[in-house]
């Protein structure tokens, strides 16, 4: 009875609110990837072309530095899994003031929701050969046309995003500050990526 009106009172999270905390969570893994990939000694890598670059999109264990596709999946999993696990929250979605509830009640997640949500994305969606990019597309897309706001994995665990509190003039105007400040780090981020591809 306790959770009804927590359930009725709460605000689904806007879509532009859960893309900018997922940039954010990426942008972080982009620098832990790094150190993975430093930390097991894998700097210089073999120069490939389009075709090489698109069949090791398709499928991560294509290349002979497939333990370190392994390691950069375990640390995405790993990632995800324990922030929700503990508090239903990644640093990206803290920042944005985001939480994952579930569906039904509004309630804290149970072990079995947070494990199905890092099944589905992003272990599955990045460790699946050819059926990974696939996933991970059409669980991104699907928030457009679920009415209640929700990715794939939020559908096939049970779970929805919201807003904690519900934002106010000042939350507003601060998540607007924020969203725009992390678009224009990625979009930066994104060019020094591939400008340093294309000159390799």
């Amino acid at each position: 009875m306790a959770t009804t009106p927590q359930a009725a009172t709460r605000t689904t999270a806007a879509r532009r609110h859960r893309f900018a905390a997922f940039l954010v969570d990426n942008l972080i893994l982009l620098a832990a990837n790094t150190a993975i990939g430093l930390v097991l000694g894998i700097a210089g890598q073999p120069e490939a072309d389009e075709a090489d670059y698109l069949t090791t999109l398709l499928n991560p264990y294509a290349e002979a530095d497939w333990p370190l596709q392994i390691a950069i999946i375990a640390a995405g999993a790993a990632y995800f899994w324990v922030q929700h696990a503990l508090w239903g929250q990644t640093l990206g979605k803290r920042l944005y003031r985001l939480k994952v509830v579930s569906a039904g009640t509004g309630a804290t997640l149970t072990h079995r929701q947070v494990g199905i949500r890092t099944l589905v994305h992003p272990l599955l969606s990045s460790a699946a050969p050819y059926l990974g990019p696939v996933l991970y597309l059409v669980d991104a897309l699907w928030i457009f046309g679920d009415p209640g706001r929700r990715c794939l994995h939020d559908v096939i665990a049970g779970t929805v995003v919201v807003d904690v509190p519900a934002p106010g003039t000042k939350a507003s105007r601060r998540s607007g500050f924020l969203i725009g400040l992390v678009v224009l780090v990625s979009v930066f981020a994104a060019f020094v990526l591939v400008t340093t591809l294309l000159a390799a």
